[in-house]
């Protein structure tokens, strides 16, 4: 789960909060101030939060792979990863290793620009996926 649907979940259950100890049992509470604006503030935080919860995470690699956009620029291929949630270390001689998790599914290289478009279009496959580019027992 993204971190833009648990804040949404936990907006949600917020508002509800909200609107469940705002009830009143009396009829002498009905139209304060305070009722109305606290009511007011739980539907905007329950919108909110549904909204965050339905947003779809976009896969920017997949669309750049099905639009045949393949960047060949490296800050971009880094912005894409960045976009998507991964984990990058640029602190390594051969490149930026993108990480999901613990595990490391791609490198990008240290160059302004990689070169082969084959390269770029693994970068991105790695990207989209999140499975690795490397073959299994490779050492990463």
């Amino acid at each position: 789960m993204s971190k833009k649907r648990v804040i949404g979940f936990i907006l949600v259950i917020i508002a509800i909060a909200i609107l469940i100890s705002n009830v009143a049992i009396t009829g002498a509470v009905i139209g304060t101030n305070t009722s109305n604006s606290l009511s007011l503030i739980a539907v905007i935080l329950l919108v909110v939060g549904l909204i965050l919860m339905s947003r779809r995470d976009r896969n920017y690699a997949q669309e750049s792979l099905d639009n045949g956009r393949y960047t060949s620029n490296t800050q971009e291929l880094k912005r894409i990863a960045r976009r998507m949630g991964y984990s990058l270390d640029e602190s390594h001689k051969e490149g930026t290793k993108v990480y999901k998790g613990r595990n490391v599914i791609t490198i990008i290289p240290n160059h302004r620009n990689v070169e082969g478009r084959g390269t770029v279009k693994r970068i991105l496959e790695a990207l989209a996926s999140g499975e690795s580019t490397f073959k299994r027992g490779h050492a990463h």
